[in-house]
């Protein structure tokens, strides 16, 4: 072989091998996938139009390929293994109904002496800001106004 054909061929990237993952590695795998990202460029190019994540881009990451399903809300970047994925669709309109109930109203959708932040779904639902009722509870994370499924905690 011709030693400089040897320079010039393109290096093989060595093959992952397929496994399954958890949701902590893919949570870890997409915040350095972020990283790696030009300045103003975010995760969800990672999501499809269903919001599944494209596990092949984060391969590298991961250490590992995988088959598996996980979905990501545009809306709060929580992610979330495949048997949730109908409550990343919920926080997403959750999520967008308090941003307009405080832009419209200039307060906070929480429930009365609410020590959890606890978001009032009764409340954006009666005043036309969600279309239904959710099924989860909703809190407020802190000043940022992104909701989240835990309370949080001191």
């Amino acid at each position: 072989m011709n030693r400089f054909k040897k320079w010039f061929q393109a290096k093989e990237e060595p093959e992952l091998p397929v496994r399954d993952v958890t949701l902590d590695e893919v949570k870890r795998a997409t915040h350095a996938f972020e990283s790696a990202l030009p300045k103003g460029t975010n995760r969800t190019i990672l999501l499809d139009e269903e919001q599944r994540i494209d596990l092949t881009q984060l391969a590298p990451y991961l250490g590992a390929r995988s088959t598996q399903v996980f979905y990501m809300s545009r809306e709060t970047f929580t992610i979330m293994e495949a048997k949730d994925h109908l409550t990343v669709y919920e926080m997403d309109h959750v999520q967008v109904a308090v941003d307009r109930y405080f832009e419209k109203e200039r307060k906070l959708p929480l429930k009365p002496h609410s020590k959890t932040f606890q978001v009032d779904c009764a409340k954006l639902f009666e005043q036309g800001y969600l279309r239904e009722l959710p099924h989860q509870t909703y809190y407020l994370v802190d000043e940022s106004m992104i909701i989240s499924l835990e309370p949080k905690t001191d």
